[in-house]
């Protein structure tokens, strides 16, 4: 018998994307999956439409979280659940990524045709409803050592081999083996949503275990599509707070100092020149954003971002920042 995929996604408010998501793992050819559904404790009546539409559907499992635990505790429930029900090979794809009817098969063969240590693996990520991609490779920053994503422009020769190494793997599109799993455990809940998957991709390579892209696996990403973009207050508090958090965790203290000072510059661009300005209170919603996730972390505050940022983030949507 084929080996089974268990495909983990989050919904949260989105089950029109959800749907979208489970209509594209249907048209997969060459290889069994079964999908995960993690709703997180969605508020717009979508857990009971996703219901409604899985209803006796045998390639569906729904799960249902009372509270909603960000990226990295809807994946953990998925993945745990996974794990349980005896399946080895994990796709951990966000409900705004599609797969192409080969994307399985070709992320399959290559995990299980590698000598060695088993990799981690990625497809590379096309924008949806476009030919542009949205990632294909990842590097370490210089001054920080923070992976960044790699421009198009600085794409080296690698990048048109069947696989090539990379600095992480975008959580958007993740597939894993129970082996690294039992090595590495789940994702850290303290980082909530942002810099988890490249958190858990430090811990996989320091365990051992290579970090690959897969040139002939593609999805097509939205990206950002829960969260308002990548410029939204939430995208800033963040990247901002788990940014350092993952730098104490993984970056010596050089690269730590260098991208406290990075920080700092932004602060002063936020404050509109002046850095100390962002000690108060902040009318704009993302310099507040970004203000609340470098005292948090300072604070040491992790998890979900507090009140203020959702109603910065509000604000923004509605167009009434300064």
């Amino acid at each position: 018998m084929a080996e089974c995929v268990a495909v983990v996604t989050i919904n949260w408010n989105a089950a029109d994307m959800t749907r979208r998501c489970l209509e594209s793992l249907r048209t997969t050819e060459g290889a069994s999956w079964h999908l995960y559904i993690v709703d997180n404790a969605s508020d717009d009546g979508s857990l009971d439409r996703l219901a409604r539409d899985t209803q006796g559907a045998s390639d569906v499992t729904l799960i249902r979280s009372t509270v909603d635990g960000g990226w990295t505790g809807g994946n953990n429930l998925g993945i745990a659940r996974a794990l349980a029900d005896g399946c080895n090979a994990i796709f951990i794809l966000n409900n705004d990524a599609f797969v192409r009817s080969d994307t399985l098969v070709q992320l399959l063969a290559v995990l299980r045709s590698q000598e060695g240590r088993t990799p981690v693996l990625g497809p590379v990520h096309m924008s949806a409803g476009s030919e542009s991609y949205d990632f294909r490779i990842a590097h370490l920053e210089e001054k920080t050592g923070i992976p960044v994503w790699t421009r198009r422009e600085d794409w080296g020769p690698e990048t048109q081999r069947p696989t090539w190494p990379t600095a992480y793997v975008s959580g958007a599109g993740l597939f894993v083996d129970r082996a690294h799993l039992d090595a590495v455990g789940l994702f850290d809940d303290r980082f909530f949503l942002n810099f988890d998957d490249t958190d858990w991709c430090a811990r996989a390579e320091a365990a051992g275990f290579p970090l690959l892209m897969v040139r002939d696996a593609v999805i097509d990403h939205v990206g950002s599509a829960s969260i308002g973009g990548f410029k939204s207050p939430l995208q800033t508090y963040f990247l901002t707070r788990n940014r350092l958090l993952y730098a104490e965790k993984h970056r010596p203290v050089l690269d730590r100092l260098r991208l406290a000072r990075r920080q700092w510059w932004r602060a002063r661009e936020l404050g509109r020149g002046h850095a100390l300005r962002m000690l108060l209170p902040q009318r704009d919603p993302v310099a507040h954003a970004f203000r609340r996730g470098v005292l948090d972390y300072i604070m040491r505050r992790f998890g979900d971002c507090p009140p203020s940022v959702r109603a910065a983030q509000r604000q923004a949507a509605s167009g009434s920042g300064s």
